[in-house]
């Protein structure tokens, strides 16, 4: 089975890139993930639990990227098992500017099930990997805002719109050197005022 859908996000390209191969963004992201890791560079572990149909089922979940082209494009191939079957698939990803400072992200992904999953219908399954697939980008997006936690099952780290911010200062050449010389001035001052207080 195949699926094809955009979604626009009104973030620069570096910044859906770098979201994009976090796994605390994924696992935030990805309904029902129990867990997200980073196994190497370019390898995922995951668990999830997952309602496909009138099958409900925890998964072990294993992700690899290929073919990366930061920050335009990569290939997502996965393996995903449990006790009442298997989906193998392969998702092809890209990432464009919109000429208005945000991003558009295409995909087309490839989907082969086994087992009992095998069974559910094709019309429903598309349905309900189209509604998983709507509703990972509506997390996605929320957690570039700021306005969800990042980490598999809501875990509060650090949020992802600390490093977007923090990133959009170092490729300003202005503020590149401008934030230094603030934060070494606020520190200069604040050891003058220790000093004669």
């Amino acid at each position: 089975m195949e699926i094809r859908g955009e979604q626009s996000l009104a973030h620069p390209r570096e910044d859906v890139w770098a979201a994009l191969i976090d796994p605390d963004v994924l696992g935030a992201c990805v309904p029902g993930c129990k867990s997200f890791e980073r196994v190497s560079e370019d390898h995922y572990r995951a668990a999830m639990q997952a309602d496909i149909g009138p099958v409900s089922a925890g998964f072990d979940v294993e992700i690899r990227i290929a073919d990366p082209d930061p920050p335009h494009s990569y290939r997502l191939e996965g393996n995903a098992r449990a006790a009442v079957g298997f989906g193998r698939g392969q998702a092809d990803i890209r990432l464009e500017e919109d000429g208005r400072g945000g991003t558009k992200l295409s995909y087309v992904a490839k989907l082969q099930l086994g087992g009992k999953l095998a069974q559910v219908g094709s019309r429903l399954l598309s349905g309900i990997t189209r509604k998983i697939a709507a509703n990972f980008f509506e997390r996605f997006a929320q957690v570039l805002e700021g306005k969800r936690p990042v980490g598999a099952a809501g875990a509060r780290r650090p949020g992802v719109w600390f490093q977007v911010a923090l990133g959009r200062v170092f490729r300003n050449r202005v503020l590149r050197w401008a934030v230094p010389a603030v934060l070494l001035g606020l520190g200069a001052l604040a050891v003058f005022l220790l000093l004669t207080w």
